[in-house]
């Protein structure tokens, strides 16, 4: 087995991805704030990292599953803020074995800035787990605000039609990308002008003959790549700061 030191929520979306989509599958009406909560509160915490460099821990599939599957199927809009949310009477077992190893759940979850710790977020309904709540920052998911920002995600609005990822960057403001618009610019390289369309490397315009890469203009055309990008988006662009971690079987 080959060892590497991955980092980031992009290297972890594909088996939480995994481990949410089962989780749905042995309860099609957990919302999507209660599959969050579950993830969190079933995940395995890590040694030596804090939570700023792990989050809630490390995904468990065997603990989200068998506590999704105890979630009522019967939670609706007239459902009250402490009402059973299980089909039990008391909480499971929150501890899980693989392969002869036992390990204790974070049995918590993030609300944004806080962390909250307890059997009540699991044996009882909190208002958080409603449809159009977004665990974190209160605003709505699909009904008129995206994250905290405003603009509508999955509600008439899709991400390239003028939607805002949350920094004044537009994905192309409703045409595909190369198309004829270049991110915030409105212009392809070279502005009309491609590669091999008339300005062909070493036709005239040569890399380094006055216009190098990097002093401010893009391949020659007077547009920065990213003019208007706010550096604030690398972590979307160059990955997060979270601290490497080591995989592990």
């Amino acid at each position: 087995m080959r060892l590497m030191y991955l980092s980031g929520s992009s290297m972890a979306a594909p088996v939480v991805s995994g481990v949410a989509a089962l989780m749905l599958q042995v309860n099609p009406k957990l919302t999507p704030n209660m599959v969050k909560m579950i993830l969190m509160y079933t995940a395995q915490p890590l040694a030596r990292w804090n939570m700023l460099e792990q989050g809630a821990g490390e995904v468990n599939a065997e603990g989200a599953t068998r506590l999704a599957k105890l979630v009522r199927t019967n939670i609706n809009s007239t459902t009250k803020a402490g009402d059973p949310l299980l089909t039990t009477s008391s909480a499971p077992d929150p501890h899980t074995t693989i392969s002869g190893q036992t390990f204790t759940w974070s049995q918590g979850i993030f609300f944004r800035h806080q962390y909250a710790k307890g059997t009540s977020l699991i044996t009882k309904y909190q208002t958080y787990y409603a449809l159009g709540t977004v665990l974190g920052d209160g605003t709505v998911l699909g009904d008129g605000t995206v994250l905290g920002d405003g603009t509508v995600l999955g509600d008439g609005t899709v991400l390239g039609d003028g939607t805002v990822l949350g920094d004044s960057i537009f994905i192309s403001s409703g045409t595909v990308l190369g198309d004829g618009t270049m991110f915030c610019s409105g212009t392809v390289l070279g502005d009309g002008t491609v590669l091999g369309d008339g300005t062909v490397l070493g036709d005239g315009t040569v890399l380094g003959d006055g216009t190098v890469l990097g002093d401010g203009t893009v391949l020659g055309d007077g547009t920065v790549l990213g003019d208007f990008t706010v550096i604030a988006m690398a972590a979307l662009i160059y990955g997060d700061n979270t601290a490497c971690m080591q995989a592990t079987r």
